[in-house]
């Protein structure tokens, strides 16, 4: 391991610590989540007042993006011989997926356990096979020297010897030894339930020493199986169709999320929790975007929540109005595969502004980061109409895990 390996490492623990804690916040925390504070000062040229979709005067814009190469190259991680087994499951939307995928590994590296293909267990509970979703042999394949993948073929003898126990995201190998290993070695087979710690519980639990796996497996392990993929590219094309400059905004907003609660600000640092429709397309009006941007919503239906942003920019979509016939009845047509739609969409979009602070966003971004799309706005609650005042500060302060990931 050489310099860059030994500083990626110590540098990831700290950014992996603060990812426990985004689906706490309330807020849009400029230093950990996903806003951008009342100044945001990036050494960026300020002398244009408005800017064209995704025309950001940032080095690192879409326009010329490019995939960074991770620090640490999982071919080269030996591999030693199986003790066990470590199962665990795909739960919720996949902003979890990511994260779940990335403990899993890391466990079973540290216990020296093979690792079983997950199933996919829905946010309204309905169970589906690893690979009616994601491409199983490319996840068998880039786990290869990292730590052994198998598929669940086993008999339920296994499952008897299950023991579930719960790990938090990041587990340090002393918590991993005082509470999983015993386990492990009594069954030789434990289930894996990744939870996010609170700030006062992380002490003695989250450490950084393996932390080089979570990186391979954050990045390197979960890919949309190819049907559903070509589905992707292909929404993503008709969406590019819809302006004339071939580019798409992607909004994460759901009113569903949401719910009756009220967005809470904080005044006196320019942020809120959460923004509306109605501040979303305020803000576009005031950093310039040109009323025939196409703009991609996240809620699955148009409904009256949206006239606001669709009266001023006619071009807003969302699922109802992209998705072809076809695709409602057959690959999208339960909830799973839209999360899926969603969050990839707003992974390659030309811009993404997220609505809501969480782990959406977080898990977005460290894949925007990844590809080199750092075009990523925040509609703070500040008067400046200048594109780059409003960029995330996941991006203006380099402070996502994903930096720690990758060398330059």
């Amino acid at each position: 391991m050489d310099l860059r390996e030994v500083m990626g490492a110590i540098l990831t623990f700290s950014m992996f610590v603060m990812l426990g804690n985004m689906i706490k916040r309330d807020h849009f925390d400029g230093d950990v989540l996903l806003d951008v504070p009342a100044t945001s000062n990036v050494g960026q040229d300020t002398t244009m007042a408005r800017h064209s979709l995704a025309q950001l005067p940032n080095e690192e814009s879409t326009n010329s993006a490019q995939h960074l190469k991770l620090c640490f190259n999982g071919s080269s991680l030996r591999k030693a011989q199986s003790k066990g087994y470590v199962t665990f499951s795909l739960t919720d939307g996949p902003e979890y997926h990511i994260s779940q995928v990335a403990n899993a590994v890391l466990v079973a590296k540290h216990l020296g356990a093979t690792l079983v293909l997950p199933d996919i267990i829905g946010s309204e509970g309905e169970k589906r096979g690893f690979e009616e979703i994601y491409d199983a042999e490319r996840f068998m394949s880039s786990m290869s020297g990292v730590v052994q993948v198998e598929r669940r073929n086993h008999p339920d003898s296994f499952m008897q010897r299950l023991v579930s126990v719960k790990v938090p995201y990041n587990a340090n190998p002393g918590y991993i030894m005082t509470h999983v290993d015993p386990l492990f070695r009594a069954t030789r087979n434990v289930r894996v339930i990744t939870y996010f710690p609170s700030v006062t519980m992380q002490a003695g639990r989250v450490d950084k020493d393996m932390s080089p796996y979570s990186c391979w497996a954050t990045f390197e392990a979960l890919r949309l199986k190819p049907e559903l993929q070509e589905v992707v590219n292909s929404i993503v094309g008709r969406l590019k169709s819809h302006g004339p400059d071939r580019q798409f905004v992607a909004v994460d907003y759901k009113g569903e999320m949401l719910g009756t609660s009220t967005c809470r600000s904080n005044a006196n640092k320019g942020m809120k929790n959460c923004y509306n429709p109605v501040e979303i397309a305020q803000f576009f009006q005031r950093i310039g975007y040109p009323q025939y941007s196409t703009i991609y919503v996240t809620q699955s239906e148009p409904g009256h929540s949206l006239r606001s942003l669709k009266d001023l920019y006619p071009n807003t979509l969302t699922k109802e109005d992209i998705m072809q016939e076809a695709e409602k009845g057959g690959l999208l047509k339960s909830k799973l595969e839209q999360e899926l739609i969603d969050f990839h969409l707003c992974s390659v979009s030309d811009v993404f502004v997220p609505a809501k602070s969480g782990l959406f966003y977080a898990n977005v971004v460290g894949n925007r980061i990844a590809s080199g799309k750092t075009d990523i706005l925040v509609p703070a609650q500040i008067t400046s109409n200048l594109a780059q005042d409003h960029v995330s500060s996941y991006i203006s302060k380099r402070s996502h895990p994903a930096y720690a990931c990758f060398c330059q």
